[in-house]
């Protein structure tokens, strides 16, 4: 048995790490981790649901998807993964150049425009 995850996964696991709970309920990572212990230490009146494996903290999907109303997609999409660039772009309707209000140095100038 490996423990390499599987990335052709197309239904969610039954229990999420931490970090992936985090990225469905869009919070940090550092907040699912301080609602996570909150709730393995006041056994399960505060916080965010959470299962203890050895040193491991698994958050249960059926929690997630309780609490949001309906089954997590899968795989999660976040701000890391790749997506497919746009297919168009919505340009601004006017391209034109805005004018600078710097006064444009003479090329043949040799001094400052200014005594030293």
């Amino acid at each position: 048995m490996t423990n390499k995850p599987d990335n052709n996964r197309t239904s969610p696991p039954d229990f999420l790490t931490v970090e992936e709970a985090a990225a469905v309920l869009r919070i940090g990572r550092t907040s699912a981790y301080r609602e996570a212990r909150r709730y393995l230490a006041t056994n399960g009146a505060e916080g965010l649901c959470a299962c203890r494996f050895g040193k491991q903290i698994r958050i249960p999907r059926c929690y997630l998807e309780e609490r949001l109303g309906g089954p997590i997609t899968w795989p999660i999409v976040t701000d890391d993964t790749p997506v497919a660039p746009p297919v168009a772009s919505i340009t601004p309707a006017s391209t034109a150049k805005r004018s600078t209000r710097r006064a444009a140095r003479q090329p043949d100038q040799d001094s400052l425009p200014f005594s030293a």
